[in-house]
């Protein structure tokens, strides 16, 4: 009798588990893989670029020898909840949104009114995530969605939803996570960076011409307002304040004529503020120590240290330059005092923002050592 209760007992706890009655197949749904936002003409217009994961099987097998398919459904509403609806509409199947790795906004709808819709609806809505990826671009959403990966690889490996690969072998525009962009998007002090992607058409294939995405700059928020986009050439010294960095190039000329290239890793920033006759000043300090990948001058370690600490300082002191021309902290100088010594900030910021000029950076202190040549042997001094 006793094997007859626990069999009775097992049956009635196996009705509590959950199962899968309401599981739908991979092949009867749409999954979103990035979603594109414009604003145009007083509505929000919705792009989602889609993934097929049969493709992704066939190439992970290595059996994918046709051209791989983008889908782009496009939508626009007084809303973006509403445009989304408005897709809806032309769906054929149902949509799912909890495969999204990447959220691209236009520059038009890069003002403060748009951003917080948008993410009030990624808050509110159970699928979106905030681990996905957030960029911006001046160029046409369709036109990103459609560049491809080289080799006929999946979207979901490309630039746009995979920017960590290319980041770990050239750190020079770090991508940020949504979760980070909406930790930083109210915070006092702090200047919010997110990456713009563009077409560059300088890759072919099969002797066509083959788009492909690119991290061409930065646009910058303060106070969760839009201030403005400066071009990658123009900010190239954010990367020696940024930890994160795995592998910077340092291309260094002397007398104008091309001397050596430099990998530079283990950057190390320090921003240290003070307060100076009601001003507020501060100091940078970078540590970074590179290797040589080619070597066009006869130096030595010493002369090349030098040259790395010269270039450094130049790419800080000019990105900083550019900032203050367009009214931009691009160095986040703000954030370091107002964490250090929040007192202090809110008695010198105006409407917000703390006023800074061409003096305020007060200096830059830079140590860069070479530690290996490669086969080839560094020239002592």
């Amino acid at each position: 009798m006793r094997w007859i209760r626990s069999l009775v007992a097992a049956a009635m706890l196996a009705t509590l588990l959950t199962g899968c009655w309401g599981i739908r197949e991979i092949e009867y749904m749409i999954y979103v893989n990035t979603v594109g936002v414009d604003y145009k003409d007083g509505k929000f217009v919705l792009h989602a670029q889609l993934v097929s994961f049969f493709n992704i099987a066939k190439k992970e097998a290595a059996a994918q020898t046709e051209q791989q398919l983008i889908s782009i459904a496009r939508a626009d509403g007084e809303t973006f909840d509403k445009a989304i609806f408005n897709l809806y509409a032309t769906a054929q199947q149902r949509i799912a949104w909890s495969h999204v790795k990447t959220i691209l906004f236009s520059e038009a709808a890069l003002s403060p009114e748009r951003i917080t819709e948008v993410l009030d609806v990624w808050d509110r809505y159970y699928e979106f995530r905030y681990t996905n990826w957030i960029f911006a671009t001046k160029d046409p959403i369709e036109s990103i969605f459609n560049a491809m990966p080289a080799q006929n690889i999946s979207v979901i490996y490309s630039q746009l939803n995979d920017p960590t690969d290319i980041y770990s072998q050239n750190s020079d525009i770090v991508p940020i996570y949504l979760f980070e962009f909406t930790r930083s998007w109210h915070e006092k002090g702090e200047t919010l960076k997110i990456p713009f992607l563009r077409i560059a058409n300088n890759w072919t294939e099969n002797k066509r011409v083959s788009p492909k995405l690119e991290m061409i700059g930065t646009g910058f928020f303060h106070n969760s307002r839009y201030k403005g986009y400066i071009p990658r050439s123009k900010t190239r010294g954010l990367r020696w304040l940024n930890n994160k960095a795995v592998r910077a190039n340092l291309f260094i000329k002397q007398n104008k004529k091309p001397a050596v290239m430099l990998v530079m890793e283990k950057v190390k920033a320090e921003i240290k503020p003070q307060v100076k006759q009601g001003k507020a000043e501060f100091q940078v300090k970078v540590t970074a120590s590179g290797n040589i990948p080619q070597l066009i001058s006869d130096l030595t370690e010493k002369q090349l240290e030098q040259l790395a600490v010269q270039e450094i300082k130049k790419e800080i002191s000019d990105s900083y330059l550019q900032g203050i021309a367009k009214g931009i902290d691009v160095l986040n100088l703000s954030e370091a005092l107002f964490r250090s010594n929040p007192a202090e900030w809110h008695r010198l910021a105006v409407k917000g923002e703390l006023p800074l000029d061409e003096n305020s950076l007060s200096g830059i202190d830079v140590k860069a050592t070479v530690f290996s040549g490669g086969i080839s042997k560094i020239k002592k001094d």
